[in-house]
């Protein structure tokens, strides 16, 4: 083999193990961001946390503090579920040897979106479209 050719190969293959720590990574900062949301979640009703034995006793915007609380825990556990599946279907595809590959298209996804978003399984093209709705 050709010193440029080994240089080339060796070169891809330090890029790929790095997108695979990243990807690795990622998997670990997101099980850290649930744990973390899951330690600080408000449980039980409103009268448990608030100490009150009604919720007619309250004032409307301790009421309203509470449900605002709620609703921002809901959004972000719906976020952080939305960011593990993502990262777990990257997962998948490595596992299968098709991480890199859009799984829309099949076309290589560059090397700096894998950087930037290593669970990335669509190239931007089609992860445009799927955002936006409009079909390909």
């Amino acid at each position: 083999m050709r010193p440029a050719k080994a240089l080339r190969q060796m070169s891809s293959s330090e890029s790929e193990r790095e997108r695979d720590d990243a990807l690795a990574r990622r998997a670990e900062d997101l099980q850290a961001l649930r744990q973390a949301e899951h330690d600080t979640t408000l449980a039980g009703d409103s009268r448990e946390v608030s100490g009150e034995i009604s919720l007619v006793g309250q004032h409307p915007a301790d009421v309203a503090d509470f449900t605002y609380q709620r609703e921002m825990q809901q959004t972000t556990q719906q976020l952080l579920d939305r960011e593990t599946a993502q990262v777990e279907a990257a997962l998948r595809a490595r596992e299968r040897g098709t991480y890199g590959k859009c799984q829309e298209c099949g076309r290589s996804i560059p090397a700096e979106r894998l950087e930037a978003r290593p669970e990335a399984t669509l190239c931007v093209e089609c992860q445009h479209r799927l955002e936006t709705g409009r079909p390909g």
